[in-house]
Formats: C-alpha cells, structure tokens, sequence
C-alpha cells in the first residue's frame, strides 16, 4: 500500500497541467474507435497498458469504462503517456473522443 501511495504521489509531483480546460473537450462524434481511438491507444497508450499496467486499455469496452482516468492523466495532465510527448491538439482530440464515450 505504501507503494501505491508513494508512487501517486511521485507522479502527481512530476507531471503538470497541459492548460487545457474543460471547455476545449465537447464530444466530437465524427471521432470513432475505428478512425481516431485504436490508433491513437496503438501508438501511445498499449505499449504499456495493454496488460503490463494498469489499467488494460487493449479493448474499446476498457478504454470506455475508464474514460474520465484517461481524461484526468492524459488530457488535463501530461502524466500519461509517460515516456512520449503529446501535443496539445492530440490532447484535445482524446479528449474529445473520450467525452463521446468513445464510441
């Protein structure tokens, strides 16, 4: 347990906020799994959440159920992806997407 808490801790110590806010995340519905979601997991998300940590984000159903987390360390956060550089836009496009529901 004391892991767990110390390594939230280091973590909210070292990302910081992208800038974004809320405003700037409204559902966009032309985003879909087939056209935006499974690439984007694919190129910044599965080479460690696809069973080595967690949460698993390999299936569309998992991404769904844990979108506002997503939202929280990859959107509002530069905590996630952790070891790649995200631009603002892409961002905002999971954002988005995620906001849909991710459908």
């Amino acid at each position: 347990m004391r892991i767990l808490v110390l390594g939230i801790l280091i973590s909210a110590c070292t990302s910081s906020s992208t800038g974004i806010t809320a405003s700037e995340i409204t559902c966009d519905t032309t985003l879909t799994y087939a056209n935006f979601g499974q690439a984007f997991l694919e190129s910044n998300c599965l080479d460690c959440h696809a069973g080595k940590e967690s949460p698993n984000l390999s299936a569309q159903a998992a991404v769904q159920t844990n979108a506002n987390r997503i939202i929280s360390e990859a959107v509002y956060s530069t905590a996630m992806p952790e070891d790649k550089d995200l631009a603002n836009d892409e961002r905002i496009l999971l954002g988005q997407w995620l906001q849909c529901g991710a459908p």
